[in-house]
């Protein structure tokens, strides 16, 4: 993409990426400030997504959030997605919007996009909050004893492996519905491929659900000052979200890097003479 592709680009959607842009500041300064009772738009359906996936009732209790005292879980502030939310439609307007032919489908698209990701945070938010109700009860309880694996860290990976692969997924979806293509490895033409294609392909494919994702996740926070008032846990968290990334991305990566077993057994099977 040449400088004068990218200034057309610009000048084509800059109002959606505006648009955008001030959306999600005012969400992110709302949800600053935003106490429990501020967010029963998504707290509510939820918990209620939650009871529905596992059995679990949660009553509403103000000023603390929703609460099952059995399981002694509260779904407070902390637990709306509303971070999750942000980074899914800062991921589909940014990464997709310019593909729409026609101002009325991108404005079609940004609506689409928030609405979309909105319903999206409430489901994705409703399996991590069900998996953290029920993963450390499955596990012997001396994995949290004395090591490095507290319950705390155990909730913030449980939530890092779902908001990624939910995004991951999202992102895909959003790339099969506009029309780009698979990620596959196209067939070499006698030296005309680089070995390095596969491995950018994949890049570029990955790149920009995890720059939306560590932007709003640790970028925004460390503007703030997230990093100044605590170092070490800002550090930990940010070790705890690339560490995850990384292993989420990892087995794809070595089948893009390493795709030769592969075809080299489909080139094996025999043939009809």
């Amino acid at each position: 993409m040449t400088i004068a592709d990218i200034k057309s680009m610009v000048q084509k959607n800059g109002i959606f990426y505006l648009t955008g842009f001030f959306l999600l500041l005012g969400i992110k300064y709302f949800y600053s400030r935003a106490a429990v009772s501020d967010l029963r738009w998504i707290l509510a359906p939820t918990a209620g997504w939650v009871r529905i996936l596992s059995g679990i009732p949660f009553v509403y209790e103000p000023g603390a959030g929703y609460v099952n005292h059995s399981f002694r879980f509260l779904i407070a502030a902390s637990c709306s997605g509303v971070q999750f939310l942000l980074i899914a439609f800062a991921t589909l307007l940014y990464s997709f919007v310019h593909r729409m032919p026609t101002k009325g489908k991108k404005m079609c698209w940004t609506a689409c996009s928030f609405l979309f990701s909105y319903v999206y945070t409430v489901l994705a938010n409703g399996i991590r909050i069900v998996l953290s109700l029920y993963l450390p009860l499955s596990l012997p309880r001396e994995l949290f004893s004395g090591g490095w694996l507290t319950p705390d860290r155990f909730h913030t990976i449980t939530g890092a492996v779902v908001y990624f692969t939910a995004l991951f997924i999202l992102y895909r979806l959003a790339a099969a519905f506009t029309g780009q293509p698979p990620l596959t490895r196209q067939p070499a033409r006698s030296g005309c491929v680089p070995a390095s294609a596969p491995v950018l392909t994949f890049l570029r494919r990955c790149l920009p659900p995890l720059f939306w994702y560590f932007t709003i996740a640790l970028g925004i926070p460390f503007l703030n000052g997230a990093f100044g008032n605590n170092q070490k846990a800002f550090t930990e968290y940010a070790l705890i979200l690339a560490g995850t990334g990384l292993l989420l991305l990892l087995p794809a990566g070595l089948a893009t890097l390493f795709p030769g077993r592969r075809h080299k057994k489909e080139g094996d099977s025999p043939g009809r003479g």
